[in-house]
């Protein structure tokens, strides 16, 4: 049986990669981006800031006190674990790819839209609306599991239905920019799931 201590420093490995990457991102984006918001928008924000700083926290206690939270914790196979594993780091790559995919076109807020950004179609994007909304539920599911305890599972469902919920306004918020060919392209494609044919 492996010791806990290797999931915990396995999940604080690809917490890091993520701050660091989301850092270089975000220097890499052209800037501030215009402001377009849905009614929805600012509870949304609010309620998911609440649920991270659970998170968070209940993440922290893991890392660097986890006799604290022992008493919430799922008896999960070394060899799921294992395999939760690869399939976060699955998850950190497509992000990084829907990321690359987008280029230039990025925004640091789903409220911001820029009057240069183009509708990117290609890549990732050419299979599914919201590559690297799927490579987040993907790596938030297998890190909840991996760590097996319920302090952070359930933080996590809550982060996880919020961020559905935030499809549907930057949706909204696409459809008014981009009009008919982003109607268009929806047809084309599923929001989170590959249409491969």
């Amino acid at each position: 049986m492996l010791e806990e201590l290797f999931f915990r420093v396995a999940f604080s490995i690809l917490w890091l990669i993520v701050f660091v990457g989301v850092t270089i991102v975000n220097f890499s984006a052209k800037g501030p981006a215009a402001k377009q918001t849905t009614p929805h928008e600012g509870r949304l924000r609010i309620t998911a800031l609440v649920f991270a700083a659970i998170y968070f926290g209940a993440a922290l206690i893991y890392v660097l006190i986890p006799s604290w939270i022992l008493f919430p914790s799922i008896a999960l196979p070394d060899w799921f674990r294992l395999i939760l594993i690869g399939v976060g780091v699955l998850g950190l790559l497509l992000v990084f790819c829907g990321y690359r995919d987008l280029g230039k076109n990025w925004a640091p807020s789903v409220s911001g839209v820029r009057r240069d950004t183009v509708l990117v179609t290609t890549g990732f994007y050419g299979f599914v609306r919201h590559p690297i909304y799927l490579g987040i539920f993907i790596f938030l599911s297998a890190l909840a599991l991996m760590v097996a305890n319920l302090l952070i599972l359930f933080p996590t469902v809550a982060l996880l239905i919020l961020l559905y919920a935030s499809i549907d306004e930057e949706e909204v918020i696409l459809t008014a920019r981009f009009g008919d060919e982003y109607r268009e392209y929806k047809r084309r494609t599923l929001r989170l799931i590959p249409k491969l044919l």
